[in-house]
């Protein structure tokens, strides 16, 4: 949905992006500018900026950018719409509509929902109402049916038309069912039939109490795959979900647990422990560790013991580290998952292991040892260079004097010389990156690793003229009328330099306030972070409309000329860096 420029202005000027920012953010002022450490990635060094003179935001760090409507996305998982609703709310404005767009979304949402909740509510009475497979599975599962109501389980009867047969009663039509993910479609001869057969059903509840997606696990071994997720819709993002979470939102004191599947979330909580979510598979996504991160300070992982949960928590523990969370890994000896492990030794033993479980440093070091023979010298010597590289990454001195002193005190060797090998591999490592980093950022600058702009690598000195027209006209609006007479969006050599360029100009001729234009509207996220990027970081003139002018006679002349920079000697392509970066 297109809003009115006039409308963004009014908004922005009311949500000042360093205000709003600054109610997430700790920032502190250097300038006309703001610094924090960014909220999308772990960093000790502040490198998130936020610039007030373009009302935008960039991360030196990670690459995030954009404008105060990018950044509300972001930090609080919405779309585009939900974004500008939610800054509406902060500065007391109404939100105009274009019904011609939003009501039919808002319609074809409601209308997914309503199915989804009559969809829930029909699972549940197969369930709970007279004898049926699957309350025979739940019960030699050990699920009571306080659980079932809690969660409020469900079952799919083993047809290909109960479902769809109700819906129709209902005045859902076949296409409504199919956009909703309930219904699929044969392949064969284009007929429609339930998505979900046989399986038990978790209905996929939001914070806000509405179900917006079902997730069925098989009863029989031959149906199929084990669990079945809805495909994602209006209403349903898989990433930016987690099971249980409407519930555990309000029971934990701080800590929650990550378990792998929805059954052991269900279990767990039937065991005392309501506190437990699940990312619904083992691919956890940084969307669901910022969600997380509003509920929670710390997260115990539970995931399964198998080889596909370790690589799941190692992606976990840095997805939640980024954004800031206490994270802690539990290890289960015994058992795959929480569900088989309170059968089998009890609640209690349980909780003692969440009390035991260790922190992401002793859980990757523990993970060296699988395997390894430490009676054999050459393969403790091998361990201990691995374990001391992992501690050599840490950022903290004392984590790495802690965990220093505990490698030393286990192999029996002086606590000094272990803490300088540390040390030496943190400087090596530090160099290492140091020089990778480089080697990439000149990459960037030529533009051969330029996924945004993907003409730039042939269209270099061009393309360094769009972005800096760009920038002019961005700060200097006054000259729309100049910059029309010289040369138009046809003449950008570059797609994306040409598509930011008509973004501003069609605001500019619309409303003399370009800055107040939304940078992520029809605009991709990395998109918008270039924008922001190149906004605040060109060297300007004071005299605007000369170097306005130059950037015009250089895109001219260039029009014609390409230079594909992987035909380049080592030295022509250094040459070439040296000179953009006068």
């Amino acid at each position: 949905m297109a809003f009115d420029s006039n409308f963004l202005s009014e908004l922005k000027f009311k949500c000042p992006i360093d205000e709003v920012i600054g109610s997430y953010l700790s920032l502190k002022r250097a300038g006309n500018r703001y610094t924090a450490c960014c909220p999308f990635h772990n960093e000790k060094t502040p490198s998130f900026t936020v610039f007030s003179d373009t009302a935008s935001y960039y991360c030196f760090g990670c690459g995030a950018g954009g404008d105060v409507i990018t950044f509300t996305m972001n930090i609080e998982n919405l779309d585009y719409i939900d974004a500008v609703k939610l800054l509406c709310q902060r500065a007391g404005m109404a939100l105009p509509e274009d019904r011609s767009i939003s009501d039919a979304a808002k319609k074809r949402r409601e209308r997914i929902i309503e199915m989804h909740k009559i969809t829930a509510k029909h699972y549940y009475k197969n369930l709970t109402e007279g004898k049926n497979p699957c309350m025979d599975y739940l019960l030699s599962r050990g699920l009571d049916k306080t659980s079932v109501t809690r969660y409020g389980l469900g079952y799919a009867k083993d047809s290909f038309s109960d479902l769809k047969d109700l819906l129709i009663q209902k005045g859902f039509s076949l296409a409504d069912m199919y956009a909703a993910g309930l219904v699929a479609k044969s392949q064969k001869n284009g007929s429609y039939y339930d998505k979900f057969r046989d399986r038990l059903i978790f209905p996929v509840i939001d914070i806000r109490g509405n179900v917006i997606a079902f997730s069925g696990r098989a009863l029989k071994s031959d149906s199929g795959p084990k669990y079945m997720n809805s495909p994602e819709t209006d209403i349903y993002k898989k990433g930016q979900t987690l099971f249980g979470l409407n519930l555990a939102k309000d029971k934990n004191d701080g800590t929650l647990i990550l378990c792998e599947g929805n059954i052991d979330v269900v279990m767990l909580a039937q065991a005392g422990f309501k506190n437990a979510i699940a990312p619904l598979g083992t691919a956890f996504t940084v969307d669901q560790a910022r969600i997380i991160a509003k509920y929670a300070k710390s997260v115990v992982i539970a995931f399964d013991s198998d080889s596909a949960g370790q690589k799941a928590t190692a992606k976990a523990i840095d997805y939640l580290k980024s954004q800031g969370v206490s994270v802690r890994v539990l290890q289960m000896q015994g058992a795959k998952d929480p569900d088989e492990y309170i059968k089998k030794y009890g609640k209690e033993r349980f909780e003692s292991l969440i009390n035991r479980s260790k922190t992401p440093t002793e859980y990757t070091i523990d993970k060296l040892k699988e395997g390894v023979n430490l009676s054999d010298t050459a393969q403790k010597m091998d361990f201990i260079a691995k374990a001391s590289d992992v501690i050599a990454k840490l950022d903290s001195a004392v984590e790495r004097e802690v965990y220093a002193s505990n490698l030393a005190k286990e192999f029996d060797i002086s606590p000094q010389i272990i803490k300088a090998d540390i040390e030496r591999r943190k400087s090596k490592l530090f160099k290492a990156e140091q020089k990778k980093l480089i080697t990439q950022k000149q990459r960037e600058v030529t533009g051969v690793l330029d996924s945004v702009n993907k003409d730039r690598r042939t269209n270099l000195l061009a393309a360094k003229a769009e972005e800096m027209l760009i920038v002019l006209l961005y700060k200097n609006p006054e000259l729309l009328g100049f910059v029309k007479e010289h040369i138009t969006a046809d003449e950008f050599i570059t797609e994306f330099n040409r598509r930011v360029f008509e973004h501003f100009v069609s605001g500019l001729e619309s409303d003399p306030s370009v800055q107040n234009l939304s940078l992520s509207d029809g605009f991709t996220a990395d998109e918008t972070a270039r924008i922001s990027f190149i906004l605040n970081t060109a060297v300007l003139s004071d005299d605007a409309k000369t170097q306005a002018l130059d950037c015009i006679n250089t895109i001219k002349d260039q029009n014609n000329k390409k230079v594909d920079l992987s035909q380049l000697s080592s030295e022509q392509l250094a040459s070439m860096i040296k000179k953009e970066r006068k």
